[in-house]
């Protein structure tokens, strides 16, 4: 459950600093300007005063069947407008339509999985039944079903609606969810969902191709799952009914875990010959419920080894977190993912981002594949990578997530980079300190300067669905580019400042819908400074990492010009006729007049022989002019 944070301190933080934010160099869309004038955004980085969101409580009762591969549900949903707008429709997003004969998609299928779509066999909106076959009223655009309201919904009222479908589920070319083999499968993306009406866009229109992912409101859940005895389901939920559907045996190792650090092993290979793991009705209900999070999924399977442990995370407080690991003994080091488990969600809880971990638990399923992981609240569903360093920073990453986006709720639809960005950076000290070999870090540097500059590499503002088409400028400026940014310019204000800045943001934004300039001007009231020398070049300009060494003298300046126009670290190495050495490192503030070449100073009274600009820490896409020597 996402749990509200008083505003009062941080506001008064922010507004004793003050000054306003230094919004004025840097793009501000109308639609975020028309917020402030509506007051429900701020340019301190801060919500406005009226201030609003809408949520929406589900109970879906959904039944699968294995053989047909066939999901059928049933929803009753009540819908909370909050807004001061008469809203006339509702919006669903149908995700599954992805597979739809005739919708467009990022890539190519080759025909593999493809339907009808969803299959809504009724609609009722306030107990009128909905006819679907009237395309005025009801119209299916992507993956959006536009449903037109009789009655109109006011400010304040909530509407409930009642919702019978029908989805195949992907068995071949599963995206982000499907059938992975006859022990495995994972089921997100799966239910027909209210999309978000919001202050920024009103209803999101974004349809879902396969590379944009999440923009949800924050909602409750009620789910029973229906399935075949001897499959175990394991959901981003806490479990309602473990009497009803486990044997005695599992229930007690689950009450064991409870009171342990340690992990439990709840199921292991062995147990499903021993005993029956599960009651042996023909089928099992298993029912889960959550409060205040972004969406629900869950994951099921024939003969996984399922592992428990908790791990305290608020000493004052006693809070702790359940972790549990869903996987097949065949999977590589996924015996050891509980406790990678517990290692990030402490970093995360105490370390980066510093704030106790969002939610009461977590689990991390197995797909039996050894590439690609996926996001969901409360639950990520993984591979199992050959390298032991690269499942570390899977589990991390996708771990990562509970706080960007689900915990801050952000367009991860238009604005990636605010949740990947941080997903990809906040691992990278924890696994290059535990795999000093695997050099993440200096491996997202790398990744960088081979492709920016190029026309793929388009700034982070850029809409992200835009980007879909192509994957290379989808990584850079979701994961790759801002991964960079949050780096240097945490070392630019210095971490203390920047982490008080990041939890400013955090707990202002926490379980609403923030925006990138909603992040800038938060760091920016923070730190006291006006940081769009920072900002504009890394997110809103089509600039690239290029320093290059112009001029020395005999009187000691080096002379750096910045070609790029990013602002980055300089890291020099002098080497002198005698053998002696100079290491002179500035962090990416000394840009911060704007100037595009800088001086630096050193004395000596040897002569220099070689120097060297830059490191493999600090991007540069052209290196010719990093270094010059000195003949006599």
């Amino acid at each position: 459950m996402i749990r509200n944070s008083s505003l009062t301190l941080v506001c008064f933080i922010f507004f004793q600093i003050g000054i306003v934010a230094q919004t004025e160099h840097r793009f501000i869309s109308r639609t975020f300007q028309d917020a402030v004038e509506k007051q429900t955004r701020t340019y301190k980085g801060v919500p406005g005063p009226d201030y609003w969101q809408n949520k929406a409580s589900y109970t879906i009762d959904v039944e699968i069947d294995p053989v047909s591969a066939i999901l059928s549900g049933n929803a009753s949903i009540v819908y909370f407008n909050r807004s001061p707008d008469t809203l006339k429709q509702i919006v669903f997003n149908l995700y599954q339509d992805i597979y739809r004969e005739g919708n467009s998609r990022d890539w190519d299928l080759g025909g593999a999985d493809i339907t009808k779509g969803t299959n809504i066999k009724s609609l009722t909106i306030n107990n009128e039944t909905a006819d679907l076959s009237n395309k005025e009223k009801n119209q299916r655009v992507g993956t959006k079903l536009i449903s037109k309201v009789t009655s109109k919904i006011l400010p304040g009222d909530s509407v409930s609606i009642s919702i019978n479908w029908e989805v195949s589920i992907p068995v071949k070319r599963p995206i982000r969810m499907g059938k992975y083999n006859d022990s495995t499968w994972f089921i997100a993306y799966w239910y027909p969902q209210i999309a978000v009406y919001d202050d920024i866009d009103g209803w999101d229109m974004i349809s879902y191709n396969g590379s944009v992912e999440f923009y949800n409101d924050f909602n409750d859940y009620q789910v029973s799952v229906t399935l075949p005895k001897d499959y175990v389901v394991w959901a981003g939920a806490k479990l309602l009914n473990p009497n009803e559907v486990l044997n005695r045996q599992i229930i007690d190792r689950i009450g064991d875990s409870q009171s342990e650090f340690d992990i439990q092993h709840i199921i292991l290979k062995d147990d499903y010959k021993k005993f029956k793991v599960t009651h042996q009705t023909p089928k099992n209900t298993w029912k889960f419920a959550s409060t205040g999070v972004p969406d629900f999924s869950f994951g099921f399977g024939l003969g996984k080894q399922w592992d428990m442990t908790k791990l305290l995370i608020d000493s004052s407080t006693n809070r702790t977190v359940i972790i549990n690991t869903v996987f097949d003994s065949k999977n590589k080091h996924f015996d050891k993912v509980a406790q990678f488990a517990m290692k990030s969600v402490s970093y995360m809880s105490f370390n980066w981002p510093g704030l106790a971990f969002p939610y009461p638990q977590v689990t991390v399923f197995c797909d039996d594949r050894t590439g690609g992981g996926m996001e969901s609240p409360m639950m990520a569903n993984n591979s199992a990578p050959e390298d032991e360093s690269a499942s570390f920073g899977l589990t991390f990453h996708e771990i990562a997530h509970s706080y960007f986006p689900f915990y801050m709720g952000t367009n991860e639809k238009k604005y990636a980079f605010m949740d990947e960005g941080w997903a990809s950076y906040l691992p990278t000290e924890l696994v290059d300190s535990l795999y000093p070999d695997h050099h993440s870090l200096k491996g997202i540097v790398k990744k960088f300067e081979e492709m920016a500059g190029y026309e793929v590499d388009t700034p982070p503002m850029v809409l992200s669905q835009m980007l879909g088409a192509n994957y290379q400028s989808l990584r850079l400026a979701s994961y790759t580019r801002p991964s960079m940014a949050y780096h240097f310019l945490k070392n630019a204000m210095g971490e203390e400042l920047f982490k008080i800045g990041l939890h400013n943001y955090m707990k202002v934004w926490a379980g609403k819908h923030p925006t990138p300039n909603d992040f800038f001007s938060a760091m920016e009231l923070t730190s006291g400074q006006n940081l769009n020398w920072f900002i504009k070049p890394w997110f809103y300009d089509f600039a690239y990492p290029d320093l290059a060494l112009r001029k020395v003298t005999k009187d000691g300046l080096i002379v750096i010009e910045n070609i790029g126009g990013l602002p980055l670290p300089i890291e020099l190495n002098l080497l002198f006729t005698n053998g002696s050495k100079l290491e002179i490192v500035k962090d990416a503030s000394i840009w911060s007049s704007g100037e595009k070449s800088v001086i630096i100073t050193f004395e000596s009274e040897v002569p220099l022989q070689e120097i060297n600009l830059g490191s493999d820490l600090i991007p540069d896409s052209n290196k010719k002019s990093n270094r010059m020597l000195f003949i006599d």
